[in-house]
This record gives structure tokens, C-alpha cells and sequence, in this order.
């Protein structure tokens, strides 16, 4: 059972940050979005026994989330589905994270914020309710959504909060439940975006 994570392309916000949160993609994360969505069409390799071919494409109901998952609808033929789950913080969720003092020191004690726990109730939801749609169709699902979101998934799955991702726009994530545990599979896979391309 496999969970396929997209960030949306390059957002308006990202290149002029304010107080609306829920801006759409900038032209070059429409370039992103839409070389994702012709490297989706090709059903490319993952590995040697694997395929990117989702059965369900999923979306935050945040503006540049739907506008990159409108590639990826074109491309692999599937409807969008919105996941209000799936949409972003309203906080710059790093900066709840717990901080230690050295790389090897321990992490300090100490509850997490209000805002971060529910963000992360709410990730786990998100993540629960795709995993119960990959294990109904019996195929991958693809969800497009936020870094903040991502990362905290990546987080659940690891039963840790004491680490963060550096997630690039329209790069690929994906875990997966085998043997009775998750797996992180693959973490910004880019394979579709040159480097001038490649925003975080």
C-alpha cells in the first residue's frame, strides 16, 4: 500500500510572502507543475519493479494545489478529488518544532504548541484517510499538497518530531505500509525538474 506525496508548484506567496495564504502558482511553478504532469503521463520506472501509476489523485483545497494537481488530472486521466485534510498551516510549522542545543545533545522536555498539535491531528487524518482509500481501490494514491503537511506526515509515520525536510516544488514523496511497518520511500524525487527549475 503505497501514498504518493506531491508539494504544489512555486506559489505567488513564496515569491512575495503577505498575508494571504492561499495565493496560486507563480509562472514558473505553473512550469513545474506541468513538466510533473508529462513526466506522470510516461507512467515512469520508480525501481525495477514499480510504475508511478496512481489510482486516485487526491488535493488540498488551496489554490496552487489545485492548479498543480490540474496537470496531473490531465496527464494520468484520473478526477480531482478535494481532501480539506490536506491543506497547509496557517504558521511556519518549523519553527514549533522541539530544538536542541548541538547535534548530539538531548532534546529538551517540553509539550509541543496547541497550533502544532492539532496541525499534526490533522495530518494524521489526512494520512489515515488516504491510506484507507489506497487500501479500498487497492492502488497508490496520489495527494497534492504543502511541505508543512508533508513533512509533519514524514514525521507521524517516524514517531518523531525532533526532525524536518527540506521539500523542493512538485517534487514526489512517498511511504508505504509493508511487512507491518512504514517505509519513507522516496524523499523529493525531481527526476522531472532540471536544476533551474527546482524552488523549495
Amino acid at each position: 500500500m503505497k501514498i504518493f506525496l506531491a508539494r504544489h508548484g512555486q506559489s505567488q506567496w513564496q515569491l512575495n510572502p503577505s498575508q494571504d495564504w492561499d495565493t496560486r502558482l507563480s509562472d514558473l511553478g505553473h512550469e513545474q507543475a506541468r513538466r510533473l504532469g508529462e513526466w506522470c503521463a510516461g507512467h515512469r520506472l520508480l525501481d525495477a519493479e514499480s510504475r508511478f501509476e496512481p489510482g486516485t489523485l487526491r488535493v488540498s483545497p488551496l489554490k496552487r494545489a489545485r492548479e498543480t494537481a490540474g496537470y496531473l488530472a490531465e496527464s494520468l486521466q484520473l478526477p480531482v478529488e478535494v481532501q480539506p485534510s490536506l491543506t497547509e498551516a496557517t504558521f511556519r510549522v518549523a519553527s514549533e518544532l522541539p530544538r536542541a542545543a548541538a547535534p548530539f545533545a538531548p532534546w529538551p522536555a517540553g509539550e509541543l504548541s496547541e497550533r502544532y498539535t492539532a496541525f499534526r491531528a490533522q495530518a494524521a487524518a489526512a494520512l489515515e484517510e488516504l491510506t484507507g482509500v489506497a487500501e479500498a481501490t487497492g492502488r497508490p494514491v496520489l495527494a497534492v499538497t504543502h511541505g508543512g503537511l508533508i513533512k509533519t506526515v514524514m514525521r507521524i509515520v517516524a514517531e518523531t518530531d525532533s526532525f524536518c525536510l527540506k521539500l523542493y516544488n512538485c517534487a514526489i514523496n512517498a511511504i508505504e505500509w509493508k511487512d507491518g511497518r512504514w517505509r519513507i520511500v522516496h524523499v523529493n524525487l525531481w527526476d522531472h525538474l532540471p536544476p533551474e527549475l527546482r524552488t523549495t
